[in-house]
């Protein structure tokens, strides 16, 4: 089996580091793409209106509108704006994917072969034209995608070493597989491995995906015979010392580095990441706000997004910068880019930004009514090409599915 590959994007929730956030706020001033604990939505707790109100009408005159951020969310999709992508249905919630259903990862290799994967199961493949469900053949929260050459592996629950499900891998003609092709891997061989998964990560051309736990940084390889192993990234003794115990998201844009961010402000940056011992360091962020979000244009460029419209940029020898003109305070809780001149980020409250090069800006958010759900996940392959999810949505550039 060829081994050379992979592209990986996580999304864990952020319920959890909302409580951080605060707490950080109460002392004066990090985020996966999110929290400690991924969390499914409570099946009790139904987003849809009230049955009395009636289905929301998306097309009804801006002049109804009765929030504080009517501007932001306009009635009718334009190419600048992000729409429904049709997965949800924007006016019923009882048509289509269940409004309750929180999409916690979109991901994919390109604008023609994307993925999103969420709570209760909830998995689907976009190939070029529409959405298409994919049943793994279980109803548990799905949160890590990673991908292979032709293969794709979902993680789901925060007990990952027992909950893999891979599509597409040369696996024992014995074991099940889904409607949609997935099978459950064996338990992983990991005695050692202990906590729960709060982010993820693996770069393209790489084998292993590297994963924040409670205790520790491990590393989660495939061996040649389609089969998972666990190694150990920074030990828990190291991660004692360099603060990387409460990591709510990871990238990188090279195989050798790899940058960490999460509660009170951590940010790490791991070097020698694809050899047998990285080394973590620590950078002061100069904030105690809890960060959501990273993404590396380089290995000297970095994003970070986090509570209370946090923004910082680490450019190298001048370390992290605090982003001054953010056009936001809501939280946020993912960031991701094509370029140095096209980055996005998401957070609470249906909020969007986009970073053109020079400033941050506000981008409309269409065809919503009054929902202004979180999201919690971005990913673009290329420019004009971008999808966000959260809270009983999917989002998609202009007028595109």
């Amino acid at each position: 089996m060829t081994t050379k590959r992979c592209l990986f994007l996580g999304r864990l929730t952020a319920a959890a580091s909302l409580a951080s956030t605060a707490a950080s706020t109460l002392l004066g001033a990090c985020a996966t793409n999110e929290n400690a604990v991924p969390d499914s939505p409570d099946a009790t707790v139904t987003v849809a209106p009230e049955e009395d109100a009636g289905p929301v009408d998306a097309s009804a005159d801006a002049d109804a509108c009765i929030t504080d951020d009517c501007a932001y969310f306009p009635a009718a999709c334009a190419p600048d704006t992000l729409c429904p992508s049709g997965l949800f249905n924007a006016q019923d919630p009882a048509s289509g994917l269940d409004w309750r259903t929180r999409i916690n990862v979109v991901a994919g290799r390109s604008a023609t072969d994307v993925w999103y994967a969420g709570a209760a199961g909830a998995v689907g493949h976009f190939d070029g034209t529409s959405w298409t469900a994919s049943d793994v053949g279980t109803r548990e929260t799905q949160n890590i995608l990673w991908f292979l050459d032709s293969a794709e592996v979902l993680i789901g629950t925060p007990n990952a070493p027992s909950r893999i499900y891979t599509r597409g891998l040369e696996v024992d003609a014995g074991s099940p597989v889904s409607t949609g092709g997935w099978t459950h891997q064996p338990k992983l061989n990991a005695t050692s491995y202990v906590g729960n998964i709060t982010a993820a990560w693996s770069n393209r051309g790489s084998t292993t995906l590297w994963v924040s736990a409670t205790d520790a940084l491990w590393r989660i390889r495939l061996t040649p015979e389609s089969t998972f192993e666990v190694v150990t990234g920074i030990p828990a003794s190291e991660c004692r010392r360099v603060s990387c115990r409460a990591l709510r998201s990871l990238h990188g844009a090279s195989s050798a580095t790899l940058w960490a961010v999460g509660d009170l402000g951590t940010t790490a940056r791991i070097t020698n990441a694809d050899e047998a011992e990285p080394i973590a360091t620590v950078i002061n962020s100069g904030t105690w706000m809890g960060l959501r979000g990273v993404w590396a244009a380089s290995d000297t460029d970095v994003w970070a997004v986090g509570g209370a419209g946090s923004i910082l940029r680490y450019a190298g020898a001048l370390g992290w910068e605090r982003v001054s003109d953010v056009p936001t305070t809501a939280n946020l809780n993912a960031v991701w880019g094509t370029s140095r001149t096209d980055i996005w980020a998401v957070g609470d409250e249906g909020v969007v930004l986009h970073y053109d090069g020079a400033r941050w800006s506000r981008v409309k958010v269409a065809g919503v009514g009054d929902r202004r759900p979180d999201l919690f996940t971005v990913w673009a392959p290329a420019p004009g090409r971008v999808w966000a999810g959260g809270d009983g949505i999917l989002l998609a550039l202009g007028e595109q599915p």
